[in-house]
């Protein structure tokens, strides 16, 4: 959306015109009577009158904006009579930051408004206000610039990281920290918006060379790459690295070596095999070949995924390669304090002409893990000393919506990027009473998904889900099969469908979620929105380190997980038959954590893989996640966005699609 901001000072005008904007009610909460005669609690804009929050613009012509509830405390100001031949003018009150935030009210002679805050009402409204001052283009005024080489780079994060080790990385905040340690065959190209959805090469010649129908994918490795000790990376260790993949040590990866290599289904792994998967060859030192047992027309996307990155031989140390890695990549790592600190500093044998997507630009990159939330948005705020060389690593949170909007300065170093992510609720078939669709059904009903996305911030941190494939993902459709009002939940037809179901006195559910203060507010919103159809909720926090692997292991699984999945490259080929396909349940490393297995749907994707058409396959993934749904093995409720801050020195920031909106890490510099 694009949405302007005004910026409001004691001594200037600023004009008005809402001429062509979509009509919209508000529903304020405690307005008094104001001296132009507005019904208490009735303030509309249209076009004629007027009021948004924040000191921003009503939406541009022909866009829609949803109601939001604004708390006003009282009414001030004086009335500004607007003269011939221009719209009326507001003069604008400076409020204080921490509590207030000025509501400008129009009508054909005008007022200024000063409105009071309050809790999450408030901090919903300006959400939905902020998203536009973003910036659309999917980086904001600071986000780009002229940068050096050289200097620290410090990334703030509020998560820990689950795995380093290639064989082991399938969580997207560890495959944008891995890509500045180790290459792989292609990968995400490095830009902004949907350009950085493009697999590009990277170690690999180019993307792969197809024969025998997509069976076989062949692949040449760049001359002059190489590791960190100065050793060339051969095609052997690519090799190595796949047939690691296979080790019930190392579970928790993608399962796509297991489900197309040839022979893959039986292969056991390196340490069990020291003969190795036939169907990887590689006649020389820079050829690779792999053999499936079926066409895939994308694999030259699947080689992108850390699993196809190299590992020698000899510097593979099992399960503890996970805290060092050999690097491939323009860094390599120092030191590795786990749950506390990654050092990376400069891989000196990485040559950026044999790579078009890493800049390598800082010296040396620190990467704070587990910070709180609320600290590292204040500490950007602020942005002094060495802050001002940081960036955030996850969105901002809810409470810091309101002061970064406020200022301008601060508002410029807010950069967003889209995403193909959708959050949801994944609900355990598995278990009793949720192996009866009514059941699940009814905690679709009752879940209040606006309150969800409220506890990443509202609008800002994106668009109500109503359905599996997000909107930017080829075949994706709309379908809403369990409307509420307002997305708020149906709490009446919830408990409905609980009596239909035997279980008209409630029921008591498990919810597994990240132990992070946003991991927490969903397990509270959940929580809430559940206990209102009479489902009791216990919540059962899990370390961010641990988080996937433990709702991975189906014997530690509880009944619903606060859950959500991206795509591995833009396609639902990468979404439906990995989580959904009960084929591919495992008991460890599972994706699939609503343990959902239908006979039907297993068919119906065995049949669009073989579609040779992608169109067609597309269209058909659309029809079949609107199937999924009426199964409701999940519950949708967020495509994210993510909005981001950044430092005041960094540059080269942009929000990347394949890492849920989160900056592209090998982009980034400082400014001389």
């Amino acid at each position: 959306m694009d949405r302007r901001r005004f910026r409001c000072s004691r001594h200037h005008w600023t004009p008005v015109s809402l001429e062509g904007r979509p009509r919209i009610r508000l529903a304020p909460k405690d307005v008094g009577s104001t001296p132009f005669g507005w019904p208490k609690g009735q303030v509309r804009w249209g076009d004629n009158a007027g009021l948004w929050g924040s000191g921003i613009a009503p939406p541009a012509p022909a866009r829609s904006m949803l109601a939001v509830d604004v708390h006003l405390a009282r009414t001030v100001g004086r009335r500004l009579p607007p003269r011939a031949g221009r719209p009326a003018m507001l003069r604008c009150r400076r409020a204080r930051a921490d509590v207030q935030a000025t509501v400008k009210c129009h009508m054909a002679d005008g007022v200024t408004v000063k409105a009071r805050r309050s809790g999450l009402v408030a901090l919903a409204a300006l959400g939905l206000i902020a998203v536009a001052g973003c910036g659309g283009a999917g980086h904001g005024d600071e986000g780009q610039g002229r940068v050096a080489k050289g200097g620290t780079l410090y990334v703030l994060s509020t998560l820990d990281l689950e795995h380093l080790d290639p064989a082991r990385n399938y969580v997207t905040s560890s495959e944008d920290v891995s890509r500045l340690v180790y290459r792989t065959l292609t990968t995400y190209a490095a830009a902004p918006g949907k350009a950085g959805g493009e697999i590009v090469p990277d170690l690999a010649t180019d993307t792969g060379r197809p024969s025998d129908g997509a069976r076989t994918w062949t692949f040449t490795l760049k001359p002059g790459v190489k590791y960190e000790d100065g050793r060339p990376i051969t095609s052997q260790d690519i090799k190595y690295g796949v047939e690691r993949t296979f080790a019930a040590e190392l579970p928790e990866g993608p399962p796509y070596a297991r489900m197309w290599l040839a022979g893959g289904s039986t292969y056991q792994g390196p340490y069990k095999d020291k003969q190795g998967l036939a169907s990887i060859g590689t006649p020389d030192t820079r050829t690779i070949v792999f053999r499936l047992d079926r066409p895939v027309a994308d694999f030259g996307s699947a080689v992108s995924l850390p699993m196809f990155a190299p590992v020698p031989a000899d510097k593979d140390t099992g399960v503890r390669y996970d805290s060092r890695p050999f690097s491939s990549g323009p860094y390599e790592i120092a030191d590795f304090q786990p749950h506390k600190q990654l050092t990376l500093v400069r891989n000196t044998y990485w040559n950026p002409a044999t790579d078009t997507v890493r800049k390598g630009l800082p010296g040396k990159v620190v990467i704070d893990l587990n910070l709180d939330p609320a600290v590292v948005d204040q500490r950007l705020i602020a942005g002094t000393g060495k802050d001002a060389d940081a960036v955030a690593f996850e969105p901002i949170g809810p409470a810091s919506v309101g002061p970064v909007m406020a200022d301008p300065a601060v508002r410029k170093r807010l950069v967003t990027g889209d995403s193909i992510n959708t959050r949801y609720l994944s609900i355990n078939t598995a278990h009793k009473p949720l192996d009866d669709v009514r059941v699940r059904e009814a905690i679709a009903y009752a879940l209040d998904k606006d309150a969800l996305r409220t506890t990443r911030g509202g609008p800002i941190a994106g668009d109500i889900a109503t359905t599996l494939l997000p909107p930017a993902l080829p075949g994706a459709g709309p379908d809403d099969p369990f409307p509420s009002p307002g997305d708020k939940g149906d709490p009446a037809k919830a408990k409905a469908l609980l009596a239909e179901a035997g279980h008209s006195s409630g029921l008591t559910l498990t919810l597994d979620t990240p132990a992070t203060t946003a991991g927490q507010a969903q397990g509270e919103a959940v929580q809430a929105s559940l206990s209102r159809a009479g489902i009791t909720v216990k919540i059962n926090t899990i370390s961010t380190s641990a988080f996937y692997s433990t709702v991975g292991n189906t014997s530690q699984e509880h009944d619903l997980v606060i859950d959500g999945w991206t795509p591995d490259w833009p396609t639902a080929s990468t979404y439906l038959p990995l989580v959904f396909d009960g084929r591919q349940i495992t008991a460890e490393g599972n994706n699939d954590h609503a343990q959902y297995d239908s006979a039907k749907v297993n068919a119906r994707l065995d049949a669009i893989a073989a579609m040779k058409d992608p169109a067609a396959a597309a269209a058909a993934y659309g029809e079949l996640a609107k199937q999924i749904m009426r199964d409701v093995p999940v519950v949708p409720f967020l495509w994210d966005k993510a909005a981001i801050l950044v430092g005041s020195h960094v540059g080269g920031a942009y929000g990347h699609i394949a890492y849920v909106g989160r900056l592209d890490l090998v982009s980034l510099g400082l400014r001389p």
